[in-house]
């Protein structure tokens, strides 16, 4: 079922005659069946992508990350309307429902992949917490890092801590998400979920990403291993998330990767020496989560992509 009759208009609307538009999925899910789970739309509705997809197809030029990364190079105009379809994480649902909608519109997309993630099937941070707010049960929440305690007695307070959880983690570097993500699902009676085949949750498997990359549409990048805020790392913990990254996409699935992408992808989630240690590892192109519309003269590193789920 379409839920948003004015996505596709409004992905359309922002093709023009002289730039790129990159879009940035995560996940495509046949059914959303949670009341908070899901609540920011990460996961979109199989329905609805296709629609956009199709839209898409006919009012704009789609390009691979391949095509994007020579065009940046040459400083060649990009085609009138182009645009780019691109997924971070690595969730299943990527390669066995937003795949074949593409395949059949002969779009190409490019699946930036967390290789922890793809090694245990992981959760990420805020995926175990979305989970431990859902299962909760009603009570008032009290955090040593806020001052006012957190009632979690219905679906609108929930999502309402949800929220301040997201803005306190990803703008603190100070705080270890997954450490924080342990103790807050501790707190709330939920630990130890650290793994889920849930639609929302399940991750594609290092065959899969073979598979995937040996394709014609398909392109893998990577995404980190852990997850983690490149630019709150030190360079020790900075050169091992990227270097164990590479080596299980070489090792596991034959990925040499001159793609990647940064986790959250803010301007205060990647630096010049996040940039200068990927480049040092053979990585050529890796594009934000800033949104806005690229031209002939943008950096490849510093692509803009616009969000989407």
């Amino acid at each position: 079922m379409i839920r948003d009759n004015t996505l596709a208009d409004r992905l359309v609307a922002r093709l023009s005659d002289d730039g790129l538009a990159i879009f940035l999925f995560h996940g495509v899910i046949k059914h959303q069946r949670h009341r908070v789970r899901n609540y920011t739309g990460k996961h979109i509705d199989a329905d609805l992508f296709a629609w956009c997809m199709k839209k898409l197809s006919l009012s704009g030029y789609a390009l691979s990350m391949d095509e994007v990364l020579g065009y940046c190079q040459t400083s060649v105009p990009f085609p009138p309307r182009s645009f780019a379809i691109t997924f971070d994480d690595g969730f299943e649902n990527n390669v066995s429902v937003a795949v074949p909608i593409l395949a059949d519109l002969y779009i190409p997309s490019i699946i930036y992949v967390t290789s922890g993630f793809i090694e245990e099937n992981g959760m990420s941070w805020i995926d175990r917490i979305e989970y431990a707010i859902e299962e909760a049960s009603n009570q008032i929440l009290k955090v040593e890092w806020a001052n006012n305690p957190f009632p979690l007695i219905d679906d609108v307070t929930r999502i309402s801590f949800l929220k301040t959880v997201r803005e306190y983690v990803k703008n603190n570097p100070n705080c270890n998400a997954n450490a924080f993500a342990d103790e807050l699902c501790a707190c709330l009676g939920k630990p130890g979920k650290l793994s889920s085949d849930d639609p929302l949750d399940l991750k594609m498997t290092w065959d899969q990403t073979r598979k995937a990359n040996e394709s014609n549409l398909i392109s893998i990048g990577g995404h980190s291993h852990t997850h983690a805020i490149l630019s709150f790392l030190s360079q020790k913990q900075l050169n091992d998330e990227i270097t164990t990254s590479l080596f299980l996409l070489h090792e596991r699935a034959g990925v040499a990767p001159k793609h990647y992408s940064y986790p959250e992808g803010l301007a205060h989630c990647y630096s010049e020496s996040v940039i200068q240690a990927l480049k040092k590892r053979g990585v050529q192109c890796c594009p934000t989560a800033i949104d806005g519309v690229n031209n002939r003269d943008t950096d490849p590193f510093h692509i803009k992509r616009i969000m989407v789920s």
